[in-house]
């Protein structure tokens, strides 16, 4: 147990390491990092919390209970948010200058998505992130929503960075006497395109409901998976 717990010392860190390569991208507004250490090191992060922490967290969900961060019976309608979320993230990973822009639209509602989802998980998991610092190869997924959420508002930000040439995608738009909708949206401000693409992740997420329902889920069970839960923040009873 010891040895679980000094390699709390190295993970700490490593995360620290990741958010901090991933504020100082932003801030400067180059997604390339200039150090290879740097880049390599932020590809492996990617791999760890959108991949594999995810999916080692729902493959022993409940093994340590009494606490269970998801319900059981629920946890399917989570598990797809994630997959589609994460599938958003590795899309515009390799796609980022697409200028498509139906594709962009519909890769930042999912990265959106994974932002809010892991805002929320974040929050639930708070009483045991410390044990999946402490002891990251016993829990170290409790932390992978925190630097998930850094990940994807790093994609998200870069995603909706580069501005559009309409010249060039639309050289006939003055005969057309029109821009399209979705060209129209990439042009406005962020603020703006945020509220548009909250409003279309509202239509994802119900249409997730619909999937997962159909897959035999309450309609509700994205909320019950929460709140169905035991011994975590949004657990309607602890034990």
């Amino acid at each position: 147990m010891s040895i679980f717990f000094l390699l709390g010392f190295p993970y700490i860190a490593f995360v620290l390491f990741v958010i901090i390569t991933i504020i100082i991208t932003m801030n400067r507004g180059e997604k390339d990092c200039r150090s290879r250490f740097s880049a390599g090191l932020l590809i492996f992060s990617e791999l760890v919390f959108t991949i594999i922490g995810p999916a080692i967290g729902f493959y022993r969900f409940d093994e340590f209970q009494p606490e269970i961060p998801f319900a059981k019976q629920h946890v399917l309608s989570i598990i797809l948010l994630v997959i589609i979320s994460s599938t958003s993230f590795w899309i515009a990973r390799f796609m980022n200058r697409t200028s498509h822009p139906v594709v962009r639209i519909v890769l930042s509602v999912g990265l959106l998505q994974g932002i809010v989802l892991c805002f929320i998980t974040s929050i639930h998991f708070l009483t045991f992130i410390p044990m999946g610092i402490l002891f990251p190869f016993l829990g170290f997924e409790l932390l992978s929503p925190v630097v998930a959420f850094f990940i994807l508002l790093r994609e998200f930000y870069f995603l909706n960075k580069m501005e559009l040439d309409l010249p060039e995608l639309l050289p006939y738009r003055a005969e057309l006497g029109f821009i399209p909708l979705p060209y129209l949206l990439l042009k406005q401000p962020l603020y703006k395109r945020i509220f548009a693409y909250s409003a279309l992740m509202v239509l994802l997420v119900i249409t997730e409901a619909l999937l997962a329902f159909g897959l035999g889920q309450d309609m509700d069970s994205i909320v019950k998976a929460f709140t169905h839960s035991v011994g975590f923040i949004f657990s309607h009873s602890n034990y």
